[in-house]
């Protein structure tokens, strides 16, 4: 791929192959185009120029569908992080505390602590310590409302 830069040089460089031939150097060269070779030569400078502007269009294009394929990638990031810090993101593991467990599955909480006791319920200290706050990961957590309130009891 051509840069833009290079694209542009060689417009330029065409443009002036053009003028010289058209319009002349003012001292030596006539300015008017006379005869069969010389318009051959203008053609030949307008295919110039033509290939160059394409060129141009198309690495223009192409930075365009670069530049939309780099804000497209950017805005899935950016979206991931976002619902990161929000909490959305389902691939971390999620806890609920016995309580809330509790509230949701319409139990007491005391019941809640016996079962957790008894291995019935699957809980994690998160100090990782012998003592420290209970929590129950979200999978278990489902696993109980599928089973219903009848087993924790």
């Amino acid at each position: 791929m051509t840069s833009a830069t290079d694209v542009a040089e060689t417009y330029r460089k065409a443009d002036l192959r053009l003028r010289l031939l058209l319009f002349g150097d003012g001292s030596d060269t006539p300015p008017l185009v006379r005869g069969e070779a010389p318009r051959q030569r203008v053609t030949n400078e307008i295919r110039h120029l033509r290939d160059a502007f394409d060129a141009l269009l198309l690495s223009e294009s192409e930075a365009r569908t670069e530049v939309a394929e780099a804000a497209s990638t950017l805005e899935k990031e950016l979206r991931q992080i976002a619902s990161l810090r929000a909490g959305t993101d389902h691939s971390a593991p999620t806890f609920v505390t016995p309580a809330e467990a509790a509230a949701l599955l319409g139990v007491s909480p005391s019941s809640i602590y016996r079962a957790i006791r008894r291995g019935d319920i699957d809980a994690v200290r998160s100090t990782g310590r012998k003592r420290g706050p209970i929590r129950i990961p979200e999978s278990e957590f489902r696993r109980l409302l599928e089973s219903g309130p009848a087993e924790q009891g």
